[in-house]
This record gives structure tokens, sequence and C-alpha cells, in this order.
């Protein structure tokens, strides 16, 4: 990767995540403690949005659904019905767990160079076929993940649950810093869509903090949805709104396509790792695998090579976290596609003699190369090939009956492929796909043959709701991240600083993280939270190269603890984002 295409990874990164706000800083209201039910969302009226269909009657399926709406009308930057996402739920009454792929697909027209030769469609940052305009989109799966997780497992009518996103739309939202400081970033591509030209006020650079911003087309579509539920998108008057407006960005996209799109229901993956059950997302998700993978070796390391117990990570935690991710992040590159289209062997690449493998060539004192790492599943399998060449969020809600929804949803990049239709702001998630094999994203993340697009594919993705039960099979954690490549790193580091490492609530969303994604060989080091000087020189002692990053994901998280007197939620919303999490 040269260093512009890096720069641009980094720079996508710390607009997708956001930084902290002053109010963020002050104190320490980024966390709420409950007794009846909780909501932890990035967005505080997003919270509140769940917060009021859980007063309302309704359980942790109808909140979920509520909130995440809620979140694409106070954060279009982020995710929204013309995006997508992943639902993992646990169901009280039978202890099930259920994971609903409410992914993107690729349109019909989609082929494996489709991004070959094709020219850039404005100038300025993010700006690919893959990331800008109509080829840059896929199906939006939002509308139809809302309805299926409301009439699988909710009690409220659809035209409830969508009413305060519908009335945050109508009366408007205040602008945050967050949305705020996208905007200036992105404001040439935005203005060039209809719509959201309309968002600035004459020849503003940028939407600015407080800004009332009204979507009365997006409350609309809302307001359709409710009444005709997932139909109203994907045919009639706003599918044609969809096809027509992702056609003049020069997209490919059908009303055959909207017609098609479906939700796929998939078996979690799951292990026992540390006395704990790791419930979390499967493939289309290569997140899930990595988190499992990174714990299983790990758990395979001498304890004195990784120690863990009262307060934060030390270095030779930390040291042994980067090298555990490296492999994963490899057999990302070169296995990983949609699996409704490619052989995916999961067995073999989480079998004990390749992990074993792995967690012999870990070096307690020195930081080895990915390479080292990388073991084929075929010997004779070609070298993965590097090239020289803020949209997400996520929200946990617990209700009184002992429900978990754990729900992360993207339209990918900062305001997506920054164009709208009938209000919604549509997604870019075509750039999770490899645009050529050895191609890296806007996230650094290297391409293989497996995620290449093709007609109805579903990009591999790092989102990864997570939820932790403990060894009698009841919930004790709910997590997941807004970020890119880091959601992964950044959930297990806020998972086990809880669990693990004997952290509250507060003081684990709050501790510095890292990441390392094999390539670039580098260890991402934030400067929201930064590591002590002594840390980070004994880090660099061991060999690790630092890059500083304004911070490692954003992370939304509820501890579910049992006591004599009851259950007690400790919802937090990360810090990072300025998030506030609500309940009772």
């Amino acid at each position: 990767m040269t260093r512009l295409a890096r720069a641009l990874a980094l720079l996508c990164f710390a607009l997708l995540v956001g930084g902290p706000t002053n109010e963020s800083t002050a104190e320490p209201s980024f966390v709420g403690e409950y007794t009846h039910h909780a909501v932890a969302a990035d967005q505080a009226v997003a919270s509140r949005a769940g917060h009021e269909i859980l007063e309302a009657g309704g359980n942790a399926a109808d909140a979920a659904a509520a909130t995440m709406l809620a979140l694409g009308v106070a954060n279009p930057a982020s995710s929204g019905m013309g995006g997508g996402g992943f639902l993992l739920y646990y169901r009280a009454s039978d202890q099930t767990l259920t994971f609903l792929d409410f992914r993107e697909r690729a349109p019909a027209a989609s082929t494996a160079d489709m991004y070959d030769d094709v020219a850039e469609p404005l100038p300025g940052p993010a700006n690919s076929a893959s990331q800008l305009h109509g080829l840059a989109s896929g199906v939006p799966g939002e509308p139809a993940g809302v309805e299926a997780m409301v009439r699988r497992f909710g009690k409220l009518p659809l035209s409830r649950i969508v009413e305060p996103a519908r009335r945050l739309a109508s009366e408007g939202v205040s602008v945050s810093e967050a949305v705020s400081r996208m905007s200036g970033y992105f404001a040439a591509h935005m203005k060039a869509d209809p719509l959201m030209r309309t968002w600035f006020e004459g020849d503003a650079a940028s939407l600015p903090v407080g800004q009332r911003l009204r979507q009365p087309e997006l409350a609309r579509t809302l307001q359709a949805f409710g009444r005709g539920g997932s139909r109203a998108i994907y045919t009639g008057r706003i599918a044609r709104a969809i096809v027509r407006a992702n056609n003049r960005f020069g997209g490919k996209m059908t009303l055959q396509d909207l017609a098609d799109y479906e939700v796929v229901e998939r078996a979690p993956a799951s292990a026992e790792r540390f006395g704990y059950r790791w419930v979390t997302a499967p493939p289309p998700s290569a997140g899930g695998f990595t988190m499992l993978q990174s714990l299983a070796i790990l758990e395979g390391l001498p304890e004195r090579w990784r120690p863990m117990g009262e307060g934060p990570a030390t270095a030779p935690l930390l040291h042994a976290l980067a090298e555990s991710w490296k492999g994963p992040f490899l057999d990302r590159e070169r296995y990983f596609g949609d699996p409704d289209h490619v052989e995916l062997q999961l067995d073999r690449l989480m079998a004990p003699e390749r992990i074993r493998a792995r967690a012999d060539a870990f070096h307690p004192t020195l930081a080895m190369p990915p390479e080292d790492y990388d073991f084929p599943l075929e010997p004779n399998e070609p070298d993965i090939v590097q090239s020289d060449n803020a949209g997400t969020s996520h929200l946990c809600v617990v209700d009184s009956e002992g429900n978990v929804a754990a729900v992360t949803t993207t339209v990918n990049l900062p305001f997506g492929a920054r164009y709208t239709a009938a209000g919604m702001v549509m997604n870019d998630e075509m750039d999770d796909f490899a645009r050529s094999v050895g191609e890296a994203n806007a996230f650094g993340l290297v391409g293989g043959a497996p995620n290449l697009p093709g007609p109805g594919k579903r990009p591999v993705s790092t989102m990864s709701p997570t939820i932790i039960l403990d060894g009698e099979g009841r919930p004790v954690l709910c997590a997941g991240a807004a970020g890119g490549s880091r959601i992964v790193t950044a959930i297990q580091q806020v998972v086990m600083n809880q669990l693990l490492l004997g952290m509250d609530v507060h003081d684990a969303l709050a501790a510095p993280r890292i990441h390392h994604q094999g390539h670039p060989n580098a260890l991402r080091v934030e400067e929201f939270a930064p590591l002590p000087e002594a840390l980070l020189d004994r880090l660099a002692a061991r060999g690790h190269e630092r890059e500083p990053i304004r911070n490692v994901a954003n992370v939304q998280t509820i501890r579910i603890v049992r006591t004599d007197d009851g259950v007690r939620l400790v919802a937090g919303s990360d810090p990072r984002k300025g998030g506030r999490p609500a309940g009772r």
C-alpha cells in the first residue's frame, strides 16, 4: 500500500468512528446503571428511542429495531435505511441464540472486474468508484432486517416501532460534533446530491454543530415502512426512487435486485474460552472468526506470556494480543467471502493443530512478521499479494424478560456513497469487496479472490455483534462496535477488560486500545486514550512499529450482573463517539 493509500485508510477510519465531545470527556455519563431494562447506542436520542419502545411494552427486538432506525436519522453518516447489518439475538424463553444477516447484496449486474478502468466520479477523499456514487452501492438490507427481527421476536406493530425515528426525522435532530466534522470532509460530494445539498446553509463548508437537521422525505419513507413493511421499500414508489437515484449516479441496480433481497438466518459462531462461551458473527463476517481464533491462541500460550488479573493490560498481554491477530487477518485476506457463494473451510481454519502452530510461532519478547503466522491450508497456495497501491453503528439492548439484542448496522464510509434516495443515504458497501486481488480498501484490508464482487454476493465484513454467556448458559455481557477493520479487536479488548481483567464498564470502555491487522505491519495506538509512554517503550522494544490513530473503534456494551437482590444492568456508550445509554 502506498503512503497515500495508507493515509486515506487512516483518515476514513478517523472520520468513521468520530471523536470525543467536550461533554463526554467532562464526566462519566457514558455509563448508566439500571435494574429493569437498558439500551446502549452511540447517539443519546437513539438510546432514548429504544427506551421509549421498552416503556411502551416492547421487548429487546422491538427496542433494537427502534434504536437502529433512530440512529439512521440522528447520524446519517454512520447508518440508516440505505445500509445493512447483523443481528445476534438471545431469547430468554427458550435460551436460543439467532443470527440474522441483513448485509447488503451486490446487484445482479456486478462482476469481478467491474471496477477495472472506471474513472473516479469526483475529486476528494474516498472517491473511487467502489466508494462514491452508484457503483458503490449494494442492495440495502436494513429495511428487511428490521422487519425480520420484529416479526420473528417482537411484540409491537411496526408502525409503533418506527414512530420515534419518524418523529426525529420530521421534527429534526441536532447535528453532533462527529457528523459536523465528517460533513466538512465530504461537503463537495454531499452537495452533488440534490437532497444533501439542502442540508447546508448557503455556501457553508460543513454542517455546524447544533444545527437542526430536518429530513421530511426520510420521515415519509419511515411512515410508509411502518405501514407497509419492507415491501413498501423494495417495491413500488420507493423502490423506483432507489433505482432512479442509483442509475443517475452511474449504478446498475434494478427493481428486480430490490425485489429479490432476502434476510438470511445463519448459525452463530461460538467457542468456549477462558471460562465463558463467546457467541459472535459467522461469515460473511470475518470478525467473529478473528476473535475466536485470537482467543484460542491466547488460551494456548503459557500464562506468564499473557498475564491477566486485576487492572489494565500489561505490555506482555498487549504484545500477545497484537501477535494473535496477525494470522487470522491473513486468513481473512486469502479465504473469506460470501458463504452462499464461496466454500469456507472454517473447521480446517480453526483446527487445533493450526492454532497450535500459530501459538508455537509466538515469541514473548519479539514482534514477528505477519508471514511467520501464515499457515496455508494447501502448501502450494499462492502467496497473499499486497498491492502497492465512519459509517457504522452498534447498539445493545437488554429487556426485563432477559432477552438480549446486539445489532451492528452500517452504510460503510461516512455518508455511504454520498447520494440519497427517498430520503435515505445509500451505502457504499461495495468497497468491502475486493476491487481486485491484492488491492486494499479504505481500511487497509487487502482483498482476496473469494471476496471479488459478483451477482447477489455479500461482501466480507468485520461487524461482530457479540454475546458472552457464563458457565450456566446465561448472558453476562453484550458488546459490539463501529470502526471498520478495528471493530473486532476493540470488542475483544473491551470484553477482556471486563471479564478477564476485572474492570468495570466505565474503565473497560475508557481504557487505551491497540490494533493490528497483519497488513500493514504496524501497531495502531490511540490518541484518544494513549498508552503510558513506558508501556509504549516496552512494546517498541519488542519490535512493534507504532502508528498513531485517533481511536480504535467505538464500542457499546451492557454488563448483566446477577446478585441476590436481582439483576443489575450496567450500560456503556463509548466516550469516543459521545453516545449515552438509557434505561430504567
